[in-house]
């Protein structure tokens, strides 16, 4: 089956273009499941497995593939890239809106995809027959794939529901999308977000760690958020790439816990870092994006001693730490470079121990 596409080009010169595409589809592109058996690939195309192919989660008792949106793959890469998530589709409009947006995201997502333990399935959507979808009049390109999304995972329900196998396997649609997600399910399908579904598994404490929200607030909706929120994987590559962030490795102080500093290749001086603001979540040792302080907001490193052993320090008090930190020397100090921490690149986990104590001070 082909389908064309023709649209007009006028050059800087004035010449005007007439460009035919040809798109061609067909009826014979693989599922890419053990469960299928209508698609006859050879034993190299059956990727996903029959037998659990998704981790248990409390939000659906039958076995279960997932399906990724652009946005999931785009900020929360750092999931994907755990071992828990295995049996995975990557659809060929995901993979391709991916690598026009972050060049790092796509090489992250490709190596995940050419490890055969992980089982990351790429179905080439755009050329199936059932799954391709033309952009209607006045849909934005966003939109359509959103749309190409969604018939694609129906497809898949559809198509394994009406294969001769014994599992009754479901697709999960994956979206941080809230238009998205309600649409889908408006259409019948198993729409979540990556926070419900990570939540669902057992033993996920790992992955919330390193789930990117777009929002930090105190619990029960009181006050203002302690943290600024995280630049995603995307942003903070095109903020490299551009010059507008910088990328080093956080030293935490050893004398005050409100300060440290990052070590930028290629500068000759420590990047001062202040506050717990500007420290966002960084702990020692982290590979951080930095984005530098106009010169005027430069500070020095502040010489007083502090220790967190303030017993009756509720967590979401930021007074007395600012009132430290914008304190002035006495004498006149030399003032270097100071940054704020606006995304971490790579964590640099490790063991740690402590307790968790109530707080003392009544509401």
């Amino acid at each position: 089956m082909l389908t064309t596409k023709t649209f007009f080009r006028k050059t800087k010169s004035g010449n005007v273009f007439k460009i035919i595409r040809d798109h061609y589809l067909r009826d014979d592109v693989w599922c890419g499941s053990e469960a299928c058996n209508i698609c006859r690939p050879r034993d190299s195309g059956r990727i996903l497995d029959e037998d659990n192919p998704g981790a248990k989660s409390s939000l659906v008792n039958d076995p279960y593939y997932l399906v990724l949106d652009t946005n999931i793959v785009l900020d929360q890469i750092h999931i994907l890239e755990e071992d828990v998530l295995c049996n995975v589709i990557i659809l060929q409009t995901v993979l391709e809106e991916v690598k026009h947006r972050s060049s790092n995201v796509y090489k992250s997502i490709c190596d995940i995809i050419k490890n055969p333990n992980r089982k990351f399935y790429v179905f080439i959507n755009e050329h199936r027959s059932e799954t391709y979808v033309e952009r209607s009049k006045g849909e934005s390109s966003n939109d359509r794939n959103d749309r190409a999304i969604r018939v694609a995972t129906k497809w898949y329900n559809d198509h394994l529901f009406s294969s001769k196998g014994f599992k009754n396997i479901k697709t999960i649609l994956l979206t941080d999308d809230s238009g998205n997600r309600e649409k889908a399910r408006k259409e019948g399908l198993l729409a979540f977000t990556m926070e419900e579904y990570v939540s669902s598994l057992e033993n996920a404490t790992s992955l919330l760690d390193k789930l990117s929200k777009k929002s930090y607030v105190i619990e029960g909706g009181k006050g203002e958020p302690l943290f600024p929120c995280h630049l995603t994987p995307a942003q903070i590559h095109e903020g490299i790439k551009s010059g507008k962030l910088l990328q080093g490795s956080f030293v935490a102080s050893r004398e005050n816990f409100l300060e440290g500093s990052v070590n930028v290749e290629g500068m000759d001086k420590f990047i001062l870092v202040q506050g717990r603001v500007g420290l966002n979540r960084a702990v020692d040792g982290d590979i951080v994006a930095l984005e530098l302080l106009p010169e005027e907001e430069w500070s020095s490193p502040s010489d007083i001693v502090l220790q967190d052993e303030d017993e009756e320090d509720p967590g979401d008090v930021l007074d007395e730490e600012t009132a430290i930190i914008e304190q002035k020397p006495k004498a006149p100090v030399e003032r270097t470079p100071t940054g704020k921490i606006v995304g971490i690149i790579r964590r640099k986990w490790r063991q740690y121990c402590g307790i968790l104590q109530p707080n003392v001070i009544k509401e």
